[in-house]
Order: structure tokens, then C-alpha cells, then sequence
């Protein structure tokens, strides 16, 4: 009778004994050894969103970049941010959703074009990016430059839990965090 490769291979692995230590040890290095080839970065995913609003494009930046308004306007997701480099714009924050809140590191600055600029460089986010375009429009009651259009666009990666969290969300909410995001900062110009 013929034995296929499968039987062949089912048989070999009855044999294998893992409650020798030399066996255990070499399943053990072997899974190691696969799994360190495995990328550390699950998900990357590119979400562009465009926003019209009824404040001007000074006053948008200006929010925008004062991340240590960020806890006041965001009071449900952000519990603290902390300038720790004035020179190369980096903060730390402490930020969330659901109860659920992690510690990172980024990178926060306006670029020579007036675009405003955020680059994670710590947590399971590293290597995110978001970029905000800001343009002058006419406002939503014909004032000249009394509104401004974004483009924003969003680099996400993740690795680690987050990445297996982040595939299960769909690029529509994603966009409508952003949009919701983008409206917190128009709305607390216009309260202020």
C-alpha cells in the first residue's frame, strides 16, 4: 500500500515526544525562530478625509498645535499631554477610547508650508502619521477667508494587540473618528 506524504508526516510528528527536553527545546526554538521573521507591523492602512469649516485657517492651526489644549478638548479621550522637547515638538500623552488608554510618544509640528504635522515615535502607534492641509475658503456666511478646508490624511501602523484591534475597524470609522476629531477642534474655537 502507498503511504502519502500527509500520513507520512502525521506519523512523524506521533513519534515526536515533547516531554524530552531536547525535543521540547528544539519545537521551541524552531517556533521562535519562525516567528522572528513575522514583521513587527500588522496593519497599514492610508485614510484621507476633506473638511470645510466656518472658522479661519489661523485660528484652526493655532488649536490644532496647542496640544496642551488637547485634554480640554478632548476630555473623554485625552487625560494628559506633556511638552518634553520644545525644540523638536515632541510630547508625551496619555490618550484612549473606551476606557482604554496608552501612553506614547510624538512628534507634533507645523511644517515651512503651514501644514500641521504628527508623527508617533513610541507604542504600538510608532511610525503613524497624520497630516493636516489647511486652505483658506470663504466662510459659510460669505465672509472672504473666513473658513477653511482640510485635507487630512492619516498613515496609520500599528503592531503588537493594537494592530489585531485596528484590522477589525473599518476604514469608514476610522474617517468618521477623524471628521469627529477635526469637528471637536472647529467646535472649541467657536466656543471660545
Amino acid at each position: 500500500m502507498i503511504t502519502s506524504k500527509f500520513q507520512l508526516q502525521c506519523q512523524a510528528m506521533q513519534k515526536l515526544d515533547l516531554k524530552s527536553p531536547f525535543n521540547f527545546l528544539f519545537v521551541f526554538l524552531v517556533v521562535i525562530t519562525v516567528f522572528s521573521f513575522v514583521p513587527s507591523s500588522y496593519a497599514d492602512r492610508i485614510i484621507t478625509l476633506q473638511k470645510v469649516s466656518d472658522v479661519s485657517e489661523e485660528s484652526l492651526l493655532n488649536t490644532i498645535s496647542d496640544v496642551s489644549k488637547y485634554s480640554q478638548i478632548f476630555p473623554d479621550n485625552v487625560k494628559y499631554v506633556k511638552v518634553l522637547d520644545n525644540n523638536t515638538k515632541l510630547v508625551e500623552m496619555n490618550a484612549g477610547i473606551n476606557g482604554m488608554f496608552f501612553d506614547t510618544q510624538a512628534i507634533c509640528k507645523t511644517d515651512a508650508d503651514g501644514n500641521y504635522f504628527v508623527e508617533v515615535v513610541s507604542g504600538d502607534l510608532k511610525g503613524t502619521t497624520m497630516t493636516t492641509k489647511l486652505e483658506k475658503t470663504w466662510g459659510f456666511h460669505g465672509q472672504k477667508d473666513g473658513g477653511t478646508v482640510a485635507n487630512i490624511a492619516l498613515d496609520v501602523k500599528t503592531s503588537g494587540f493594537l494592530s489585531w484591534m485596528i484590522s477589525l475597524v473599518p476604514d469608514g470609522s476610522l474617517a468618521d473618528a477623524l471628521g469627529y476629531g477635526f469637528d471637536k477642534f472647529v467646535q472649541h474655537i467657536q466656543t471660545t
